[in-house]
């Protein structure tokens, strides 16, 4: 299984350098930055990229928001090569870590998906000080 992570600006970049700090390298990752070159630039980067990764396999697409230009970029992809690619908006570390670790063995690109997702919800957290709520540190 393969992941396209994509963003605006440094962020794909900078979340796979974090995930690689904690996880290790793993060749599953490709990211592709929508930066200072243009969307056009950027399509064009992203449609070599899912090209060349779906001739194999299916690819996951992590992108930054719903509605950013690499998501929409990613979705005029889907819609043009179905069932090829699945894609995943709102990523963070946590749905990095836990994708990343189960795309070595996981064949199934909805699993993921579901993975991603259920990652996504379970990771964010309020830190509550109050007396009655107090959350220790997981240490």
């Amino acid at each position: 299984m393969k992941i396209v992570i994509t963003s605006h600006g440094e962020l794909c970049e900078g979340i796979l350098k974090s995930y690689q700090m904690i996880a290790g390298n793993i060749d599953i990752f490709t990211p592709v930055k929508l930066d200072d070159k243009g969307i056009t630039d950027f399509s064009q980067r992203l449609i070599h990229t899912l090209d060349h990764l779906t001739q194999n396999e299916p690819v996951l697409v992590l992108c930054d928001l719903v509605g950013g230009t690499p998501y929409n970029e990613a979705f005029r992809y889907a819609l043009a090569n179905p069932n090829k690619i699945q894609i995943v908006a709102g990523f963070n570390l946590p749905i990095l870590i836990e994708v990343g670790s189960a795309a070595e063995t996981e064949t199934d690109l909805n699993s993921l998906v579901q993975l991603a997702l259920q990652t996504g919800q379970s990771s964010i957290s309020v830190a509550s000080l109050n007396d009655d709520d107090i959350q220790e540190p997981i240490f």
